[in-house]
């Protein structure tokens, strides 16, 4: 097999993770995979906000299908790591994925098809100590590494039959309007909602002036296809890549003007005339 060829069949890993790239430790755990396979390893980010299970997993969920098959998707947002919750593994239509059993793989794994779920046997992936503060390194990398080496999924520890789910929740209709919840705000401060573009639009046209309402603040936007068909400085409402319906200001920060954390609710109503 040439050069080229062999490249197209190496493992892909991703990692996803809140740890920012102070300290060493995105590093470490890249040491950890390339010291057990050749592999390729892609950064999803590492700015997820400290913490915020739902904001991993809503990032995740939201890049899983641009990835080739096979591609194992490697998540540490764990704020529980040391406690009793468990590391999970999880195999999903066409994908592997790897990370603490928070919910935060699941969402993803969910949307690719019918998640099978299991308990890492952490003595079949990792012959050294594990420290109780860094499960990313000594656990998820080991994990990866031991899935990406092509070793049977079903080898890598024992089915966990119902483990920890999360929901972006449901959007709801109200009078004139619909109301649903912060799931995301990017780094540009746009809004992202738990809204699809298809409910949306039953109910509001491209164009439209909107009543958004966000805790004490109100603000009349409209319903626009860009960013950039407002003035700078204006809210926009707009369909965003994901699919979801998203509340941005033009080079500026919707998440500073409403005000919004994952979880904030932010309805949307049709102007009275």
């Amino acid at each position: 097999m040439d050069k080229d060829s062999s490249a197209l069949h190496r493992p892909l890993i991703t990692l996803l993770t809140d740890f920012g790239f102070a300290g060493g430790y995105v590093g470490s755990m890249k040491g950890v995979i390339l010291a057990r396979i050749d592999a390729d390893i892609v950064d999803i980010t590492h700015d997820v906000p400290p913490q915020s299970i739902q904001a991993g997993a809503f990032v995740l969920r939201s890049v899983v299908p641009f990835f080739p098959a096979g591609t194992i998707h490697t998540v540490v947002i764990d704020p529980g790591v040391g406690s009793p919750r468990k590391p999970i593994a999880v195999r999903s239509g066409k994908f592997f994925f790897v990370g603490p059993d928070n919910g935060v793989l699941m969402p993803a794994a969910k949307s690719c098809g019918k998640p099978e779920v299991r308990e890492i046997n952490i003595g079949k992936v990792q012959k050294q100590s594990v420290s109780n503060t860094f499960h990313g390194r000594d656990i998820f990398a080991p994990a990866a590494a031991y899935l990406a080496s092509g070793e049977p999924f079903e080898k890598i520890g024992p089915v966990l039959k119902i483990p920890n789910d999360l929901s972006f929740g449901e959007m709801r209709k109200i009078p004139l309007g619909l109301s649903g919840i912060c799931v995301y705000a990017d780094g540009f401060g746009n809004i992202i909602t738990n809204i699809r573009s298809e409910d949306f639009v039953k109910l509001f046209r491209t164009g439209e002036r909107i009543s958004v309402n966000s805790g004490d603040v109100t603000q009349v936007v409209e319903f626009r296809k860009t960013y950039s068909d407002v003035k700078p400085g204006s809210p926009v409402l707009l369909v965003g890549s994901h699919g979801n319906v998203e509340v941005a200001v033009s080079s500026g920060s919707a998440q500073q003007l409403f005000a919004c954390q994952f979880g904030t609710e932010l309805t949307f109503k049709k102007l009275k005339f």
